[in-house]
């Protein structure tokens, strides 16, 4: 029998979970937007609070990912912030649909183009055994 290493277990799981919330992105989208929004927006722009609503939270996700989580070097403390992290960078997509709504289809497809990326950012490689992102390649 192979011996269970905590560290590949713990790291499967924040992978399993950033999975998860990526693709929890698209189906917010397809089920509660129902589709990919069409159209022009209105004439009138969108509320400036509107936009600061829905990309406040995708700028504190960023400084989490890369200020706070490199900080941290044991597994809970980082799962804990990755999923504030996620949480952050997912909740844009909901005040897009619920907030914004119908009226403004285009800026609703630019802040889950956003809110995307933003989930992307925290793919758990800084917690995958044996990865190492600064590594340099030896010829």
């Amino acid at each position: 029998m192979q011996k269970f290493d905590e560290k590949k277990g713990h790291a499967l799981i924040m992978w399993i979970i950033w999975f998860a919330v990526l693709q929890g992105a698209f189906v917010f989208q397809w089920v509660l937007g129902k589709g990919i929004p069409q159209g022009e927006n209105a004439a009138e722009p969108m509320a400036a609070s509107l936009w600061l609503l829905c990309f406040g939270p995708i700028l504190l996700a960023t400084l989490v990912r890369w200020l706070v989580i490199p900080k941290m070097k044991q597994a809970q403390p980082q799962l804990v912030a990755m999923i504030l992290g996620l949480s952050l960078a997912e909740a844009p997509i909901f005040f897009s649909l619920f907030l914004v709504g119908p009226e403004y289809p285009q800026n609703q497809i630019a802040v889950l183009m956003v809110a995307v990326v933003a989930i992307i950012q925290f793919a758990p490689s800084y917690a995958t055994p044996g990865y190492d992102a600064g590594r340099k390649v030896r010829r």
